[in-house]
Protein backbone atom coordinates (compact mmCIF):
# COMPACT_ATOMS: atom_id res chain seq x y z
CA UNK A 1 0.00 0.00 0.00
CA UNK A 2 1.13 3.22 -1.27
CA UNK A 3 1.69 6.13 1.58
CA UNK A 4 0.22 9.17 0.99
CA UNK A 5 1.63 11.82 2.08
CA UNK A 6 2.70 15.67 1.69
CA UNK A 7 1.11 19.18 1.82
CA UNK A 8 -1.29 18.61 -0.93
CA UNK A 9 -2.52 15.31 0.29
CA UNK A 10 -3.51 16.69 4.00
CA UNK A 11 -5.23 19.78 2.61
CA UNK A 12 -7.30 17.02 0.36
CA UNK A 13 -8.23 15.15 3.90
CA UNK A 14 -8.80 18.39 5.39
CA UNK A 15 -5.88 17.81 8.63
CA UNK A 16 -4.90 21.36 8.07
CA UNK A 17 -6.44 23.88 9.96
CA UNK A 18 -4.52 26.47 10.06
CA UNK A 19 -5.87 29.20 7.93
CA UNK A 20 -2.98 30.97 6.68
CA UNK A 21 -1.31 27.65 6.10
CA UNK A 22 -4.05 26.92 4.09
CA UNK A 23 -4.49 30.04 1.98
CA UNK A 24 -0.76 29.58 1.37
CA UNK A 25 -1.06 25.75 -0.12
CA UNK A 26 -3.96 27.11 -2.59
CA UNK A 27 -1.83 29.78 -3.43
CA UNK A 28 1.14 27.56 -4.56
CA UNK A 29 -0.83 24.65 -5.85
CA UNK A 30 0.87 22.59 -8.55
CA UNK A 31 3.98 25.17 -8.43
CA UNK A 32 7.06 25.94 -8.00
CA UNK A 33 8.23 29.12 -7.23
CA UNK A 34 11.56 30.94 -8.11
CA UNK A 35 13.41 33.07 -5.80
CA UNK A 36 16.47 35.04 -5.80
CA UNK A 37 19.18 34.10 -2.97
CA UNK A 38 20.28 36.69 -1.30
CA UNK A 39 22.74 34.98 1.58
CA UNK A 40 23.71 31.20 2.33
CA UNK A 41 24.54 29.70 5.78
CA UNK A 42 27.78 29.17 6.27
CA UNK A 43 28.30 28.68 9.83
CA UNK A 44 28.95 24.91 9.64
CA UNK A 45 26.54 23.99 11.57
CA UNK A 46 23.30 21.55 10.91
CA UNK A 47 21.80 25.17 9.04
CA UNK A 48 24.85 25.05 6.53
CA UNK A 49 24.08 25.47 3.41
CA UNK A 50 20.39 26.62 3.99
CA UNK A 51 19.69 29.95 1.91
CA UNK A 52 17.84 33.03 2.98
CA UNK A 53 15.65 34.17 -0.30
CA UNK A 54 13.46 36.87 -2.04
CA UNK A 55 9.81 35.07 -3.49
CA UNK A 56 9.92 37.01 -7.00
CA UNK A 57 6.51 35.69 -8.41
CA UNK A 58 4.98 38.49 -6.55
CA UNK A 59 3.72 35.68 -3.60
CA UNK A 60 3.95 37.07 0.04
CA UNK A 61 3.82 34.77 2.90
CA UNK A 62 2.53 35.98 5.89
CA UNK A 63 2.83 39.74 4.31
CA UNK A 64 6.44 39.07 3.72
CA UNK A 65 8.16 38.39 0.45
CA UNK A 66 11.05 36.80 2.32
CA UNK A 67 11.96 33.41 3.17
CA UNK A 68 14.38 33.17 6.01
CA UNK A 69 15.58 29.81 5.83
CA UNK A 70 15.20 26.93 3.17
CA UNK A 71 16.97 23.55 2.83
CA UNK A 72 18.40 21.74 0.24
CA UNK A 73 15.96 19.32 -1.06
CA UNK A 74 18.16 16.54 -1.47
CA UNK A 75 19.99 15.39 1.18
CA UNK A 76 23.16 13.04 -0.32
CA UNK A 77 23.37 15.75 -3.83
CA UNK A 78 23.62 19.22 -3.02
CA UNK A 79 24.39 22.00 -5.77
CA UNK A 80 24.75 25.27 -3.70
CA UNK A 81 23.66 28.40 -4.84
CA UNK A 82 25.58 32.21 -5.10
CA UNK A 83 23.76 35.04 -4.07
CA UNK A 84 21.30 36.66 -6.74
CA UNK A 85 20.92 33.36 -8.53
CA UNK A 86 17.66 32.21 -8.85
CA UNK A 87 16.51 29.03 -7.47
CA UNK A 88 13.06 27.03 -7.32
CA UNK A 89 12.00 26.77 -3.81
CA UNK A 90 8.64 24.63 -2.71
CA UNK A 91 7.29 23.96 0.19
CA UNK A 92 7.55 20.42 2.04
CA UNK A 93 6.66 18.26 5.36
CA UNK A 94 9.16 19.58 7.81
CA UNK A 95 10.62 17.20 10.70
CA UNK A 96 7.65 17.63 12.99
CA UNK A 97 4.92 16.95 10.34
CA UNK A 98 3.63 13.32 12.08
CA UNK A 99 2.97 15.64 15.20
CA UNK A 100 1.54 18.56 13.44
CA UNK A 101 -0.03 18.82 10.49
CA UNK A 102 0.24 22.30 10.40
CA UNK A 103 4.00 22.68 9.94
CA UNK A 104 5.86 22.31 6.62
CA UNK A 105 9.73 23.75 5.71
CA UNK A 106 10.71 25.39 2.54
CA UNK A 107 13.22 23.42 -0.07
CA UNK A 108 15.14 24.60 -2.92
CA UNK A 109 16.57 22.88 -5.63
CA UNK A 110 19.25 23.98 -7.85
CA UNK A 111 19.89 27.29 -9.43
CA UNK A 112 18.09 28.29 -12.72
CA UNK A 113 20.41 28.29 -15.60
CA UNK A 114 19.83 31.81 -16.72
CA UNK A 115 22.85 32.66 -18.44
CA UNK A 116 23.64 29.16 -19.92
CA UNK A 117 26.91 29.31 -18.12
CA UNK A 118 27.96 27.19 -15.57
CA UNK A 119 30.12 29.20 -13.54
CA UNK A 120 27.50 31.96 -12.56
CA UNK A 121 23.91 32.35 -13.32
CA UNK A 122 23.31 36.09 -10.78
CA UNK A 123 20.75 38.26 -11.78
CA UNK A 124 19.96 41.82 -9.45
CA UNK A 125 17.02 42.12 -7.64
CA UNK A 126 14.33 43.97 -10.01
CA UNK A 127 13.97 46.76 -7.61
CA UNK A 128 17.69 47.97 -8.26
CA UNK A 129 16.43 51.32 -9.41
CA UNK A 130 20.14 52.37 -10.68
CA UNK A 131 21.09 49.89 -13.55
CA UNK A 132 25.15 48.97 -12.93
CA UNK A 133 27.45 49.77 -15.69
CA UNK A 134 28.04 45.95 -15.87
CA UNK A 135 24.39 45.39 -16.67
CA UNK A 136 24.48 47.28 -19.59
CA UNK A 137 25.77 44.70 -21.72
CA UNK A 138 24.22 43.15 -24.80
CA UNK A 139 23.66 39.52 -24.57
CA UNK A 140 26.80 38.70 -26.54
CA UNK A 141 28.53 40.85 -24.34
CA UNK A 142 27.60 39.03 -21.02
CA UNK A 143 28.55 35.42 -22.44
CA UNK A 144 31.60 37.08 -23.55
CA UNK A 145 33.04 38.69 -20.55
CA UNK A 146 30.94 36.97 -17.97
CA UNK A 147 27.49 37.29 -15.92
CA UNK A 148 27.77 41.06 -14.31
CA UNK A 149 29.87 40.31 -11.40
CA UNK A 150 33.13 42.26 -12.67
CA UNK A 151 34.83 44.22 -10.36
CA UNK A 152 34.86 48.23 -10.94
CA UNK A 153 38.11 50.28 -11.35
CA UNK A 154 38.39 50.37 -7.83
CA UNK A 155 37.85 46.79 -6.91
CA UNK A 156 34.33 46.47 -5.75
CA UNK A 157 31.51 44.50 -7.42
CA UNK A 158 28.96 45.90 -8.57
CA UNK A 159 27.01 42.41 -8.08
CA UNK A 160 27.86 40.17 -4.96
CA UNK A 161 27.37 36.47 -5.74
CA UNK A 162 29.56 36.17 -2.26
CA UNK A 163 31.81 36.66 -0.18
CA UNK A 164 35.16 35.29 -1.58
CA UNK A 165 33.60 33.47 -5.01
CA UNK A 166 35.72 35.21 -8.49
CA UNK A 167 33.94 34.43 -11.44
CA UNK A 168 36.52 33.23 -13.73
CA UNK A 169 34.71 34.32 -16.98
CA UNK A 170 36.86 32.25 -19.33
CA UNK A 171 34.83 28.78 -17.94
CA UNK A 172 33.29 26.56 -21.18
CA UNK A 173 30.88 24.23 -20.97
CA UNK A 174 31.01 20.52 -22.20
CA UNK A 175 29.42 19.92 -25.43
CA UNK A 176 26.64 17.42 -24.95
CA UNK A 177 25.91 14.72 -27.23
CA UNK A 178 23.02 13.17 -27.73
CA UNK A 179 22.14 10.82 -24.31
CA UNK A 180 25.14 12.40 -22.35
CA UNK A 181 24.65 12.65 -18.79
CA UNK A 182 26.96 15.33 -18.21
CA UNK A 183 28.23 17.17 -14.65
CA UNK A 184 29.33 20.45 -15.13
CA UNK A 185 31.27 22.22 -12.15
CA UNK A 186 31.82 25.95 -11.51
CA UNK A 187 35.36 26.07 -11.59
CA UNK A 188 36.14 24.12 -14.47
CA UNK A 189 35.91 20.44 -13.56
CA UNK A 190 32.96 17.81 -15.35
CA UNK A 191 32.00 14.17 -15.56
CA UNK A 192 30.62 13.15 -18.97
CA UNK A 193 28.79 9.71 -18.97
CA UNK A 194 29.07 9.74 -22.69
CA UNK A 195 29.46 7.03 -25.62
CA UNK A 196 30.62 6.59 -28.85
CA UNK A 197 29.38 9.16 -31.44
CA UNK A 198 29.01 8.32 -34.98
CA UNK A 199 30.81 10.56 -37.72
CA UNK A 200 27.95 12.19 -39.14
CA UNK A 201 27.32 13.61 -35.66
CA UNK A 202 30.48 15.80 -35.98
CA UNK A 203 31.05 18.06 -38.91
CA UNK A 204 31.23 21.82 -39.13
CA UNK A 205 27.95 22.02 -37.08
CA UNK A 206 29.13 20.52 -34.05
CA UNK A 207 32.52 20.28 -31.81
CA UNK A 208 34.69 16.88 -32.90
CA UNK A 209 35.37 14.56 -29.51
CA UNK A 210 38.60 12.78 -30.05
CA UNK A 211 37.14 9.35 -28.54
CA UNK A 212 34.98 8.43 -31.39
CA UNK A 213 37.47 7.27 -34.04
CA UNK A 214 36.78 4.08 -33.40
CA UNK A 215 34.02 1.48 -31.91
CA UNK A 216 30.77 1.47 -32.69
CA UNK A 217 27.74 4.14 -31.64
CA UNK A 218 26.68 3.79 -27.83
CA UNK A 219 29.82 1.98 -26.90
CA UNK A 220 30.37 3.69 -23.60
CA UNK A 221 32.94 6.06 -22.37
CA UNK A 222 33.36 7.70 -18.72
CA UNK A 223 35.60 10.79 -18.38
CA UNK A 224 36.40 13.21 -15.58
CA UNK A 225 38.10 16.44 -15.90
CA UNK A 226 39.77 18.51 -12.96
CA UNK A 227 40.96 21.76 -15.53
CA UNK A 228 39.21 22.02 -18.71
CA UNK A 229 40.88 23.56 -21.22
CA UNK A 230 39.35 26.52 -22.47
CA UNK A 231 38.66 28.50 -25.46
CA UNK A 232 37.42 31.28 -27.28
CA UNK A 233 34.71 32.56 -26.96
CA UNK A 234 33.69 31.40 -23.32
CA UNK A 235 30.08 30.45 -24.15
CA UNK A 236 31.24 28.20 -26.53
CA UNK A 237 30.57 24.43 -25.57
CA UNK A 238 33.53 22.18 -25.44
CA UNK A 239 35.19 18.59 -25.55
CA UNK A 240 37.71 17.28 -23.12
CA UNK A 241 41.31 17.38 -24.55
CA UNK A 242 43.17 14.44 -23.00
CA UNK A 243 46.69 16.45 -23.67
CA UNK A 244 45.50 19.76 -22.72
CA UNK A 245 43.17 19.55 -19.75
CA UNK A 246 44.92 19.61 -16.61
CA UNK A 247 43.71 16.49 -14.95
CA UNK A 248 41.55 13.50 -16.44
CA UNK A 249 40.50 10.01 -15.89
CA UNK A 250 38.90 7.76 -19.03
CA UNK A 251 37.39 4.84 -18.65
CA UNK A 252 36.85 3.63 -21.80
CA UNK A 253 35.07 0.47 -23.87
CA UNK A 254 36.72 0.39 -27.40
CA UNK A 255 37.66 3.97 -27.40
CA UNK A 256 41.22 5.26 -28.95
CA UNK A 257 41.96 8.12 -26.84
CA UNK A 258 45.26 10.55 -28.24
CA UNK A 259 47.23 10.84 -25.19
CA UNK A 260 50.69 12.15 -25.87
CA UNK A 261 52.80 10.26 -23.56
CA UNK A 262 55.69 11.66 -21.70
CA UNK A 263 58.19 8.69 -22.84
CA UNK A 264 57.82 5.93 -24.68
CA UNK A 265 60.99 4.57 -25.32
CA UNK A 266 60.41 2.43 -28.29
CA UNK A 267 59.89 -0.72 -25.27
CA UNK A 268 63.00 -1.74 -26.07
CA UNK A 269 62.77 -3.68 -22.86
CA UNK A 270 60.33 -6.23 -25.37
CA UNK A 271 61.32 -8.89 -27.86
CA UNK A 272 59.53 -10.83 -30.57
CA UNK A 273 58.90 -13.26 -28.15
CA UNK A 274 57.71 -11.21 -25.19
CA UNK A 275 55.49 -8.75 -28.01
CA UNK A 276 55.48 -5.15 -26.55
CA UNK A 277 52.35 -3.47 -25.42
CA UNK A 278 50.07 -1.70 -27.87
CA UNK A 279 51.27 2.36 -28.25
CA UNK A 280 48.92 4.15 -25.61
CA UNK A 281 47.58 6.64 -28.19
CA UNK A 282 46.48 3.49 -30.58
CA UNK A 283 45.12 1.23 -28.16
CA UNK A 284 41.14 0.32 -28.91
CA UNK A 285 40.22 -1.73 -25.68
CA UNK A 286 38.66 -1.27 -22.72
CA UNK A 287 41.39 0.38 -20.09
CA UNK A 288 41.74 3.13 -17.66
CA UNK A 289 43.81 6.37 -18.46
CA UNK A 290 45.10 9.09 -15.66
CA UNK A 291 46.88 11.72 -16.81
CA UNK A 292 48.25 15.19 -14.79
CA UNK A 293 50.75 16.66 -13.99
CA UNK A 294 51.76 14.09 -11.54
CA UNK A 295 50.51 11.22 -10.04
CA UNK A 296 50.52 9.39 -6.42
CA UNK A 297 50.07 6.27 -5.49
CA UNK A 298 50.30 6.41 -1.45
CA UNK A 299 48.75 3.33 0.78
CA UNK A 300 48.32 3.94 4.71
CA UNK A 301 47.45 0.77 6.09
CA UNK A 302 48.39 -2.14 3.82
CA UNK A 303 50.25 -3.36 -0.18
CA UNK A 304 50.31 -1.16 -3.30
CA UNK A 305 49.78 -4.22 -5.28
CA UNK A 306 50.15 -3.99 -9.21
CA UNK A 307 48.77 -6.74 -11.44
CA UNK A 308 49.01 -7.71 -14.68
CA UNK A 309 47.43 -10.35 -17.37
CA UNK A 310 50.36 -9.88 -19.70
CA UNK A 311 53.48 -7.50 -18.52
CA UNK A 312 53.78 -3.94 -16.32
CA UNK A 313 56.01 -1.14 -18.09
CA UNK A 314 58.02 1.26 -16.66
CA UNK A 315 59.04 4.18 -19.04
CA UNK A 316 60.10 7.27 -17.71
CA UNK A 317 62.23 10.36 -19.34
CA UNK A 318 65.00 10.86 -16.70
CA UNK A 319 65.53 7.75 -14.40
CA UNK A 320 63.21 5.13 -12.61
CA UNK A 321 64.16 5.23 -8.97
CA UNK A 322 63.56 2.34 -6.34
CA UNK A 323 63.80 3.99 -2.39
CA UNK A 324 63.04 1.42 0.12
CA UNK A 325 64.33 1.51 4.53
CA UNK A 326 63.80 -2.25 3.90
CA UNK A 327 64.82 -5.37 1.11
CA UNK A 328 64.17 -5.23 -2.62
CA UNK A 329 63.64 -8.30 -3.61
CA UNK A 330 63.27 -9.85 -7.54
CA UNK A 331 62.25 -13.65 -7.74
CA UNK A 332 61.65 -14.07 -11.96
CA UNK A 333 62.84 -17.33 -13.57
CA UNK A 334 65.49 -15.04 -15.82
CA UNK A 335 66.70 -11.29 -15.05
CA UNK A 336 68.30 -9.50 -18.67
CA UNK A 337 70.59 -6.60 -17.30
CA UNK A 338 71.05 -3.69 -19.79
CA UNK A 339 69.40 -5.83 -22.94
CA UNK A 340 66.42 -7.88 -23.97
CA UNK A 341 69.01 -9.87 -25.71
CA UNK A 342 71.50 -9.93 -23.00
CA UNK A 343 72.98 -13.63 -23.20
CA UNK A 344 76.07 -13.58 -20.57
CA UNK A 345 75.53 -15.13 -17.42
CA UNK A 346 75.61 -13.36 -14.29
CA UNK A 347 78.81 -14.80 -11.58
CA UNK A 348 77.25 -15.82 -7.98
CA UNK A 349 79.59 -14.25 -6.03
CA UNK A 350 79.80 -16.76 -2.88
CA UNK A 351 80.67 -19.21 -5.00
CA UNK A 352 82.99 -17.19 -7.13
CA UNK A 353 84.74 -16.60 -4.45
CA UNK A 354 85.04 -20.05 -2.27
CA UNK A 355 86.32 -21.71 -5.26
CA UNK A 356 89.42 -18.83 -5.61
CA UNK A 357 90.20 -19.15 -1.88
CA UNK A 358 90.37 -22.82 -2.20
CA UNK A 359 92.34 -22.41 -5.64
CA UNK A 360 94.91 -20.42 -3.70
CA UNK A 361 95.08 -22.42 -0.34
CA UNK A 362 95.83 -25.27 -2.71
CA UNK A 363 98.51 -23.10 -5.11
CA UNK A 364 100.21 -21.67 -1.11
CA UNK A 365 100.42 -25.57 -0.08
CA UNK A 366 102.24 -26.15 -3.32
CA UNK A 367 104.40 -23.18 -3.23
CA UNK A 368 105.40 -24.00 0.36
CA UNK A 369 106.48 -27.86 -0.91
CA UNK A 370 108.34 -26.42 -3.81
CA UNK A 371 109.95 -23.42 -1.52
CA UNK A 372 111.13 -26.23 0.77
CA UNK A 373 113.50 -28.26 -1.91
CA UNK A 374 117.05 -28.30 -1.15
CA UNK A 375 119.75 -28.14 -3.95
CA UNK A 376 122.31 -30.92 -4.33
CA UNK A 377 124.31 -29.05 -1.62
CA UNK A 378 121.42 -28.97 1.08
CA UNK A 379 121.37 -25.22 0.72
CA UNK A 380 117.52 -24.03 0.16
CA UNK A 381 117.59 -23.10 -3.70
CA UNK A 382 117.86 -19.34 -4.30
CA UNK A 383 116.31 -16.38 -5.98
CA UNK A 384 113.71 -19.24 -5.83
CA UNK A 385 113.23 -19.67 -2.27
CA UNK A 386 112.71 -16.10 -1.91
CA UNK A 387 110.46 -15.61 -4.81
CA UNK A 388 107.82 -18.66 -3.63
CA UNK A 389 107.75 -16.67 -0.33
CA UNK A 390 106.72 -13.78 -1.82
CA UNK A 391 103.99 -15.68 -3.63
CA UNK A 392 103.08 -17.12 -0.68
CA UNK A 393 102.99 -13.93 1.15
CA UNK A 394 101.03 -12.24 -2.01
CA UNK A 395 98.62 -15.49 -1.92
CA UNK A 396 97.97 -15.17 1.72
CA UNK A 397 96.50 -11.46 1.83
CA UNK A 398 94.29 -12.10 -1.78
CA UNK A 399 92.63 -15.03 0.45
CA UNK A 400 92.08 -12.66 2.98
CA UNK A 401 90.86 -9.56 0.83
CA UNK A 402 88.16 -11.43 -1.27
CA UNK A 403 85.51 -11.41 0.79
CA UNK A 404 85.30 -7.43 0.98
CA UNK A 405 84.71 -8.22 -2.73
CA UNK A 406 81.29 -9.20 -2.26
CA UNK A 407 77.92 -7.30 -2.23
CA UNK A 408 76.33 -6.59 1.38
CA UNK A 409 73.34 -5.30 -0.51
CA UNK A 410 72.91 -7.24 -3.86
CA UNK A 411 72.32 -10.42 -3.48
CA UNK A 412 71.30 -13.06 -6.36
CA UNK A 413 70.53 -16.85 -6.39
Amino acid sequence: MALKTGLAELQQQGKIRNSSVQDTLTQLAGRLISARVTSINQSGGNLNGNIQCVLMDNIKLNGSEILSSVSPLLPNIKNYPLVNEVVLVLPLPSKNYQSDYNTFDWYYLNPINLWNNPQVNAIPSPKQTTTPSTQNRSYLEVETVGTPNQPSAGGNTELQVGTYFNENPHTNPLYPFEGDFILDGRFGNNIRLGNTVPPGAQNNSYPKNNWSTTGSVGNPITIITNGLHTETPSWNSITEDINTDLSSAYFTSTQKIPIEVASTNGYLSYTEQTKPPTIPNQYTGEQVILNSGRLLFNTTKDHLLLSSQKSINLNAVDSINLDTTGPIVLESSAVYLGSSLADESAILGDTLINALQSLLKNMKGAINIASAQLGNNGIPLEPQGSAFRSLVSSIDFTINDLNSAKSNIVKVE
